[in-house]
């Protein structure tokens, strides 16, 4: 029997043609000691099938053909349900969806049934269940007549099933979870039923596209209530029905909703519409201005906040808006989102995770809710796609199409992925499955494809954020078709093996990690040397003046330790003051701060940053109501060797107590102090 995380494992190894122990350490953060543990589990499993175990030579994992011919026809990555142990973390979740669609009273020894565990442990998961349903308005409790079931508002034990749901989906081994969960009421042909109503839905209405793993998703939302057995109203507001009742989706919403619960759908159309708005893919423009103009203001204080002039503005606003419609829904509705790459991207992406979440401001001043970390990873994703596009490639003989069925903002930053991983390949626009037979194979060389599908051409499956292992593995797989887009390049485990030979490692994890970044990647500087706030304003690049100035002097002035230390060009220093000029006092970001800046192509030679106090007010454009007194100079070289520092400019700056000791400070040093202190590595 497989446990959810022993899966995994086979799963991640299973996936590569050959891979390592260092380096499956550090794809799924492993120790060695729980690194072996998986392995013995694994191979108790396949001996269990009788199948040869996994065996270790020279840090290869190495499996025998018959174990990868039975998990390539459906082994073990098609176990029963029943065969399946369930995490702790994950009981709880399904006990929820089984009381959900409860079509009897149940006790706990039901639940001892559903998780093949013993009553204490039953009692516990439920104990659980009991205090995740408070988190969302529900209380799960127990009568002598009644047996378990659920209280509360309609709408809120929907959410819960919600995210129940898409939380499992998001797991190893999900849908057999939520598949034995619909088993034990006997229920599981609904998943079928469901699917064939959808696929001919979306037959007839051929305008509304779904994201893939949403359609997923929706699918098995509809399943659970078309399963639910007793249902009470959901209590849409009369406001909330016009709302939906306008949108032009909404009579394929009716038609699906009849066809889903034929005995009278009620309030499970205006269900329905908000699943499929919150599931589309592509949107029309001309459906939502005020969600196109949400977009703008979205990019406009994204830009004010990164010091970052966005390039092709109308294509980004475009996409946005694609992603920000179901956000919408989502949000004005309260439909939870399950992002699985939510903590890899804050962690990959930390500092631009923090400037969009601020430049998502305006989105929730306008619906009064608050952004989820969910939502803003995704949107993360999305911004962090089109700052990579800015990097500048020469055109190649290879060409790439590219299938992502995840959604706008996945599309993006797989793109901007593969042109980093392969930058003398030319790629098309993101396509979806759908549409790739409209794609002439003549106009490519090969594809690489979040879902698996059937080509002429090399098809390279993937996912939409890839970790460092993930990149090297697809990189060495590209290379075995392609040998010339990688003429000169080393296996890893090649030159591991000559390390190992001659050396004693530390930590071998960290070295594979910054091996593969310094042999495959492109930027590999800038991505481990984004310098902090103390890098860059130190004693020489921090002054003060009693000048009475006017704003192009002080400008001047404020950059003056940046050129003379030729960090940047006289020319810089122009752009700035013709953008003041021909833009506005858009750099007086409040609190008499001004942050001069302009593109890296306007004459910066190496990323830096200046500070000029004035003890006499500057009026900027001459304007009384912008008088300011501090002008911090921004030189940036490109969209990302800044943030980090700007990241805790901005925190010092919102500090009211911050910036009074900043603004009092008579010296260099007491400016470098206040920098340090607090200061995140």
């Amino acid at each position: 029997m497989l446990d959810q995380k022993t899966y995994q494992f086979l799963e991640r190894i299973m996936k590569y043609k050959q891979i390592t122990k260092p380096e499956m350490m550090l794809e799924l953060d492993l120790t060695e000691r729980r690194f072996d543990y998986l392995l013995e589990k694994v191979n108790n499993s396949l001996a269990f099938v009788d199948l040869p175990p996994l065996q270790m030579e020279n840090q290869w994992i190495v499996a025998d053909e018959r174990v990868k011919e039975f998990v390539a026809s459906g082994g073990p990555l098609d176990i029963n349900g029943n065969d399946l142990i369930i995490s702790e973390e994950n009981r709880p979740l399904m006990i929820y969806l089984y009381a959900f669609i409860k079509q009897e009273p149940i006790s706990g020894y039901h639940f001892q049934l559903l998780l093949n565990v013993s009553k204490n442990t039953a009692l516990a998961d439920v104990k659980k269940a009991r205090e995740w349903c408070l988190e969302w308005n529900v209380e799960f409790v127990y009568k002598r007549m009644e047996g378990y079931h659920l209280q509360g508002s309609e709408m809120d034990k929907r959410r819960f099933a919600l995210y129940c749901l898409d939380y499992l989906l998001s797991q190893p081994l999900g849908r057999e979870i939520i598949d034995r969960t619909l088993g034990a009421w006997h229920k599981e042909e609904m998943v079928e039923e469901t699917t064939s109503i959808m696929e001919a839905f979306l037959d007839r209405w051929q305008t509304i596209r779904l994201v893939r793993s949403r359609k997923v998703e929706m699918v098995y939302h509809l399943v659970f209530m078309r399963a639910r057995s007793r249902k009470d109203d959901l209590l849409y507001t009369s406001e909330e029905k016009k709302v939906l009742e306008e949108e032009r989706i909404y009579p394929a919403a009716e038609e699906l909703a009849f066809e889903l619960f034929p005995e009278g759908p009620g309030e499970d159309v205006y269900f329905t519409a908000v699943q499929l708005l919150t599931s589309q893919g592509e949107v029309n423009r001309d459906a939502h201005p005020l969600l196109m103009e949400m977009g703008e203001k979205i990019v406009a204080a994204f830009e004010k906040n990164t010091l970052l002039p966005i390039e092709n503005k109308a294509s980004l606003i475009q996409s946005l808006f694609n992603h920000l419609v179901p956000t919408y829904y989502r949000l004005m509705f309260d439909i939870p989102l399950i992002n699985p790459m939510k903590e890899v991207i804050k962690g990959e992406y930390g500092e631009l995770f923090q400037f969009v979440r601020r430049s998502l401001k305006p989105l929730a001043e306008w619906t009064g809710k608050q952004i989820s970390e969910a939502e803003i990873g995704y949107f993360t994703l999305h911004f962090g796609g089109y700052l990579e596009r800015d990097r500048r490639e020469n055109p190649e003989d290879v060409k790439a199409l590219v299938i992502c069925s995840n959604g706008v903002s996945s599309s993006i930053m797989l793109r901007a992925q593969l042109k980093e991983m392969f930058p003398a390949v030319q790629f098309s626009r993101a396509h979806t499955a759908d549409t790739i037979g409209s794609v002439p194979p003549s106009s490519y060389d090969l594809i690489f494809s979040t879902v698996a599908l059937t080509s002429i051409k090399p098809v390279f499956l993937v996912k939409p954020l890839l970790s460092s292992v993930e990149k090297t593995h697809l990189i060495q797989s590209v290379r075995e078709e392609f040998p010339s887009l990688h003429e000169n390049s080393v296996p890893l485990e090649k030159v591991m093996e000559v390390i190992r030979r001659n050396t004693d490692i530390k930590n071998e994890k960290k070295l594979v990690s910054e091996l593969i970044e310094i042999m495959y990647f492109k930027n590999t500087e800038k991505r481990w040397e984004k310098p902090l706030l103390s890098d860059l304003l130190t004693k020489e690049t921090i002054h003060f003046t009693n000048e009475k100035l006017d704003w192009r002097s002080a400008i001047s002035k404020a950059a003056e330790p940046l050129l003379d230390t030729e960090k940047i060009e006289q020319r810089y220093i122009d752009a700035m003051i013709q953008n003041v000029e021909e833009i506005g006092t858009y750099i007086h970001i409040g609190k008499g701060i001004a942050i001069p800046h302009a593109r890296p192509d306007a004459g910066v030679k190496e990323v830096g940053m200046s500070f000029l106090r004035t003890r006499e007010p500057v009026l900027l454009l001459d304007k009384p109501e912008h008088s300011i007194d501090l002008f911090i100079c921004l030189a940036a070289i490109d969209n990302e060797a800044h943030l980090k520092a700007l990241a805790h400019l901005t925190k010092l700056l919102g500090d009211n107590t911050k910036l009074a000791a900043i603004k009092d400070a008579a010296s260099e040093e007491e400016i470098m102090e206040i920098i340090k202190e607090g200061e995140e590595l």
